[in-house]
């Protein structure tokens, strides 16, 4: 989801005068097509960003909208079940599962609140999105270790907490022909990208449009320009097995949800030996994604990035729903 584009869509339309509601998918489970952290907004003039899970789930909500334009409704929390037998609240889908939907409408009065979360995102610094039934709110990045978290007891006392103001951060350690393509198809997933790269003058660092953050630095020295945490992943893509070593020795150490290497099992035998020898546990080494990203006999740079995006991807959503009852 691109929660950069969103929330500066948001302060574009009450800029201009416009009524907007934003909804958010605080709780899925099961085959639910709207993933928990979903969100769309929905102007009173039709226009919509962003998506809750599409189809008839996604109309029903849109139609609620409506009527809460009308009625001048502030919230509306909606516990939405995809089965047609359910004695509850129904999608109108029949996948299974749950998902809980929390709308909110802003104004003007949600000004100060929009400008502070599109000017984290856009300095990329780590904040605290809270959403319960007091309405929207956000605080400096505390001590929270899940991306998500959603504790409910009925739709009048809840509360969603939501890792903010960052989005998931590929950092690319090779800026040749494969961090290229990498760059291009991670931008494309809304990924924020950052190239590293050794050589200053390299054409496809200098032609790369892609990255967010190009680093010069030593690969010896990458390490030093990730962040750690769940949304971070690391691609090592340099163009010698001793830099892949240096580069994998700088990161090996760090927090972060995927560390991938590319190689053939030769290179990659003879780099993971060198690092053990050096003092590295064999143990972590098996973090490390290589050969790298999902089998499908990528040749290509770009299918090899194809590869690479798909296996991150896989990694980003194998995670259950964070839900608790209070």
């Amino acid at each position: 989801m691109n929660d950069t584009g969103l929330w500066h869509f948001l302060k574009n339309v009450i800029e201009n005068n416009g009524k907007v509601a934003l909804s958010v998918v605080t709780d899925s489970s099961e085959s639910s097509p709207g993933r928990q952290g979903f969100k769309m907004a929905f102007t009173d003039r039709g226009k919509q960003f962003g998506t809750i899970g599409g189809g008839v789930l996604e109309a029903k909500i849109i139609k609620l909208i409506q009527d809460g334009f009308e009625s001048g409704k502030r919230s509306i929390v909606n516990v939405l079940h995809h089965d047609p037998k359910s004695g509850f609240e129904k999608s109108g889908l029949i996948c299974g599962g749950t998902q809980t939907v929390v709308t909110y409408f802003l104004d003007k009065s949600e000004m100060n609140l929009i400008k502070q979360i599109t000017d984290n995102f856009d300095r990329q610094k780590e904040c605290v999105l809270i959403i319960n039934q007091n309405g929207i709110f956000v605080t400096e990045a505390g001590l929270e270790s899940k991306r998500y978290n959603f504790n409910i007891k009925n739709i009048n006392e809840y509360e969603y907490r939501e890792i903010y103001g960052i989005t998931d951060t590929v950092y690319i350690v090779g800026g040749g022909h494969v961090g290229f393509a990498v760059s291009k198809i991670m931008s494309m997933l809304n990924f924020y990208v950052v190239v590293m790269d050794n050589r200053e003058n390299v054409f496809t660092m200098e032609q790369n449009t892609y990255a967010n953050r190009k680093v010069i630095c030593k690969f010896e020295d990458a390490g030093k320009h990730i962040r750690e945490g769940d949304l971070s992943y690391v691609v090592i893509v340099t163009p010698m097995h001793k830099s892949d070593k240096e580069a994998l020795s700088s990161v090996i150490n760090k927090n972060v949800k995927y560390i991938g290497m590319m190689g053939s099992k030769r290179k990659i035998e003879t780099v993971f030996s060198n690092l053990v020898g050096e003092g590295i546990s064999p143990a972590l080494l098996k973090k490390v994604h290589t050969p790298i990203g999902l089998e499908i006999e990528a040749k290509t740079p770009e299918e090899i990035a194809i590869s690479i995006a798909a296996e991150i991807i896989s990694v980003k959503n194998n995670s259950t729903s964070n839900t608790d009852k209070l």
